[in-house]
This record gives C-alpha cells, structure tokens and sequence, in this order.
C-alpha cells in the first residue's frame, strides 16, 4: 500500500516538473528579475561616463585657455608672480560659471627650458560616482594639463596694402631694401628682380620670388590697413584765385603750418623750413630738386587727392614725424583717392622719420646708390604698392625708443600674443 502511495506521489511529480519545464508564461518575469539590475546600472553608468567624459573636455579647455593668459602676462612681466595671478584667477572664474562643476584642485608653476619661461597649468578633477563613489571606487578622478609660452610679434616696418587687383612690392635692377629689425608684409606678392630684400622677418599672402633674406613666408594672412579709421579730411578748401608760390631759387623760405594751395617747386640752392604743425599741400605738388632742402621738425605733410611730392637729384631732406595730436608718429600722408605717384629719387634723403601713408598710391623709389632714409631713428612705410629702381638703397630702421616721435598703434612694436607647447 506504501509503495503503491510512493509510486503515484513519484509519477505526479515528474509530471508537475515536465508542465513546468515547458510552461513560459514566467521567463520573461524571471529574465527580467535577473538581467533588469544589470542593464539599468548599465545604464546609469554610461549617463554617468558621459558626464564625466564632457568635464574631461571642459577641464581641457580650462586649462588650455588659462596657460594662454598666464603665458600673455608672463611675456610683460618682471617676474613670475602676476603670470601665476592671472592663470590662477582665469581659473577660478570659469570654475565659477560653469554649472555643476567638478571639485577642482589648481597647480600653476613657470618653469625654464631653452632660454624661454613656459608656464604650466595642472588641473586636477573630481566627480562622485553612483552608489557612494562604489562604482568606480572613490569617484571618478582625471586630470588636464596645457603648458604656453608668450611670443612676441616683430614690428610691422613695411606693409604694401594692395589687394590682388593692384601692383606690389617690387625691387629691380640692384635696389636694395634693409630692415633688419622689423617686418615687411606684402597682401599680394613680393617680386625682387636683381636687387634684394633683408628684412627681420617677410611675408607674403601670395608669392614672393628673388634674393630675399630669410626665406619669405607665403600663404599669410593679409593685414589691415592699420589707419583705416584715421580722417583725412583736409582742414578747408583752396580759394578760387591762384596764389601758387613760385619756384624759390635761393635763400630760405619758411611755410608756417597750414594750407597750402598750388605749386611748390625749389631748386638751385634755396631751402623750405617746415615750422612745426600739420601742413595741408592741395591742389598741387612739392618738389625738390637741384641742391635743394626741405627741413621740418615736428611735422605731418598732407596731400590730398590732386597732389604729391617729389624729391629729386642732390635734394636733401630732413623731416621728423608729428609728437603730439591725433597725427603723433606721422610724417607723410596722401588722402585716400589719390591714386598718383609719389617718388623719392635723390640721393640726400637723409632722414623720414614717422609713418608715410599712402593708402592709395605708389611709393616709387629710384637712383643711385644713395641710402634712403638711413638718419632716421624709426622708419614705416604704409602704402598700396611699392617700388624700387636703379640702384637705391632704402634703410628701414626700428629704433623706436631712440626718439620722442611715437609710434602709431598698428604698426612698429606691436603686442605680443602667446601659444601652447607640448
């Protein structure tokens, strides 16, 4: 009877087992109880990662940008400390912008290597992981780094600001330009066709072909008229009678500042004193020539758009650029819209100290082997071509804190920048 009780109580079981075996109606549930915990804290931690991932990024970006500050500072700075001031503080204030940021731990040290002071910045992050730092243990912890060094910029001596549908900068036969300080950048091309050019630095946005020395950089970018704001209105118009001055062929004639209508033409042995102030040359042209002088301290020749100037055979000149106003550093300029040729052909051109700016015309520069320009303490030239020919040689020097005549923002020194080394 027992074992009959045993038996069947044996055959129901198999067969309650076998029902469950091929019943489904519980594996989803029983799936899901077993995979569910995986896959959502598979979930959380990609979200978390993410998030993590993103901070990296920004920590990067933080880093980078504050080394860039630190290394501006560091290339004005006497010492180390304000470069180590201004990281720190660039730091901080994007820490305090940025919504949800990780804990932050700055290190920001100068260190010297080849010569040159590199600041670094170490930015050490934090972030909380899910489930009480568990996962990864203690939180998530990376760390940005970016080193800078401050590069300065070569003062800009010579700029052809010519776009691709005017002339260039162009030396032939044995001109010579020197500028062994500073830099001089063409918008279009540099051509120097048996002469030469040696400049601190060259550059070209086009081409630049011929003996120049160092080797030219092309592909730049062009450069900015950098006086394209500056008003060259002339201060009034010329009367309808005419009072042109005749040629002075000897003695000394002296031109207070001013206006000044028609012809001014000297030669033989006579001299032009320029008394110090703006001078306004209109509707006419000042030429040298003969054993001629033009003198003038402390001034700025205007022409407008129906003059120019001349200097020709043994002329000497001498002219210092503006000290003060809103023409400070100038020394010559033709107004935009005058289009003519401006020439420098004698071999006495002893001193132009200042800026010449001629947005719209041609600087032609011709003769012998008479050095231009070489008593200057400072000379830039800003003009839309500019040419050489015969054999001058035209002496560009960047001695700029050698005189009281400034220098314009835009050109001579200029701001240093800086940038990331590795």
């Amino acid at each position: 009877m027992r074992r009959g009780l045993a038996r069947g109580a044996l055959t129901w079981l198999q067969q309650r087992l076998g029902a469950f075996h091929t019943d489904e109606r519980g594996n989803i549930a029983l799936m899901f109880a077993l995979c569910g915990p995986a896959v959502i804290l598979l979930s959380v931690g990609a979200i978390d990662l993410a998030h993590v991932q993103s901070s990296r990024v920004r920590l990067q970006d933080v880093a980078d940008t504050a080394a860039l500050a630190g290394a501006n500072e560091l290339g004005l700075a006497i010492n180390e400390k304000a470069a180590i001031e201004r990281a720190d503080a660039f730091v901080r204030g994007h820490v305090a912008e940025w919504d949800g940021a990780p804990e932050i731990q700055s290190d920001v040290t100068v260190f010297s290597r080849d010569g040159q002071r590199v600041i670094q910045v170490v930015l050490k992050g934090h972030n909380p992981s899910f489930f009480a730092n568990m996962l990864p243990p203690g939180g998530w912890n990376y760390e940005a780094q970016a080193r800078a060094v401050a590069v300065g910029l070569t003062p800009l001596c010579v700029l052809v600001s010519g776009d691709a549908g005017s002339k260039l900068l162009n030396i032939k036969d044995t001109g010579r330009i020197s500028a062994p300080k500073c830099l001089v950048h063409s918008n279009r091309d540099i051509l120097v066709e048996g002469g030469s050019l040696e400049a601190y630095q060259v550059q070209a946005v086009t081409s630049a072909r011929g003996i120049i020395s160092p080797d030219p950089g092309t592909g730049a970018r062009p450069i900015d008229d950098p006086f394209k704001t500056l008003s060259l209105k002339e201060q009034s118009p010329c009367p309808l009678v005419d009072i042109a001055v005749p040629d002075v062929l000897t003695g000394t004639f002296h031109l207070a500042p001013g206006v000044h209508c028609g012809q001014f033409k000297m030669a033989g042995d006579s001299v032009l004193v320029l008394d110090p102030g703006e001078h306004w040359f209109l509707e006419g042209k000042l030429e040298m020539k003969g054993n001629s002088r033009l003198e003038g301290n402390d001034v700025v020749l205007f022409f407008d758009k129906k003059s120019n100037f001349d200097f020709k055979d043994h002329s000497t000149v001498n002219l210092d650029g503006r000290k003060r106003g809103a023409w400070a550093g100038m020394v010559m300029v033709a107004a935009r819209g005058n289009t003519q040729d401006f020439g420098i052909s004698s071999d006495h051109v002893e001193s132009l100290l200042g800026v010449i700016y001629v947005p719209d015309a041609q600087l032609i520069v011709e003769g012998g082997k008479a050095d231009i320009a070489r008593d200057s303490a400072w000379t830039v030239i800003v003009a839309r071509s500019l040419q050489l020919k015969g054999a001058p040689s035209l002496i560009i020097n960047a001695n700029y804190a050698s005189t009281d005549v400034p220098v314009p923002t835009g050109v001579g020194p200029r701001d240093g920048g800086s940038q990331l080394v590795q």
